[in-house]
């Protein structure tokens, strides 16, 4: 609960700020909002008593009798991206010069799709704010299904070794996705992180999210915060377990699995 705080009022600046309007899950108007560092409050349209958690909408998802089975998949990404961004969270508080020789690694993509994006803009701001006060907060996702890593699957072995490729809007539309160009940017609303095609050695290829602070349509290798440290790293965390694993996820896998 204090790293959703800390996120919806964004208060890595000091600077004290309400949280956008959202949905009321009384009277279903957008209008309903909280006070500074509120956990609970009123909404002013129907007095109905609002808790924190409204602000992600879990209540859209959701009937009065029951609920589909995807509300666990959302609860389940929301909590994992709070999770990570509680280790996060404690080090700029209390220990910020660990920051910028810490790697966070989550297992899947950096991005929070439908009504829980709004928890996106925030993060990109505290890592774009982070950056700008010379404390790189370096994080990757790792994604091991979808879309992405299939078109990866089907290009690494003609891929060279030793080599990453950033794809922007536009290839990622035609090429990945098979849209047209039209329509808002890739990821503009929902992701976090830029996608990145790597290939290390002949053994293992791997898509990776790599964060860029503020919304960047067609990031280049300069834009992705503490990129030349990341891939620096990244070859001391290659595991031979599984093709294209790394460490960390293999050994939280491991702990999950008990």
């Amino acid at each position: 609960m204090e790293t959703l705080k800390w996120i919806a009022y964004e208060k890595w600046d000091g600077k004290q700020k309400e949280i956008p309007l959202f949905e009321c899950p009384h009277c279903e108007e957008t209008v309903a909002t909280l006070p500074y560092d509120a956990e609970t409050g009123q909404c002013p349209n129907c007095n109905g008593f609002l808790f924190l958690t409204d602000m992600l909408g879990f209540h859209q998802e959701m009937a009065p009798d029951s609920a589909p089975d995807t509300i666990a998949t959302s609860y389940m990404n929301i909590h994992e991206v709070l999770l990570l961004f509680t280790g996060i969270r404690y080090y700029w508080e209390y220990k910020r010069e660990v920051l910028s020789d810490a790697l966070f690694v989550k297992d899947g993509p950096l991005s929070i799709r439908a009504q829980y994006s709004k928890l996106v803009n925030p993060i990109r701001r505290f890592l774009s704010y982070a950056k700008g006060q010379g404390h790189n907060i370096h994080i990757i996702g790792q994604e091991k299904s979808g879309r992405f890593y299939d078109y990866l699957e089907g290009i690494a072995r003609q891929a060279p070794s030793g080599h990453l490729f950033i794809p922007g809007d536009k290839y990622i539309k035609l090429e990945i996705q098979c849209r047209p160009e039209t329509g808002a940017p890739y990821g503009k609303d929902t992701n976090f992180g830029a996608k990145i095609f790597v290939k290390p050695n002949e053994f293992h290829h791997s898509v990776l999210n790599i964060p860029t602070g503020l919304y960047v349509q067609d990031p280049q290798m300069s834009d992705l915060i503490g990129a030349e440290r990341i891939f620096a790293t990244l070859p001391t965390l290659l595991s031979s377990r599984h093709e294209g694993g790394l460490l960390p996820i293999e050994l939280a896998h491991g702990i999950a699995s008990l």
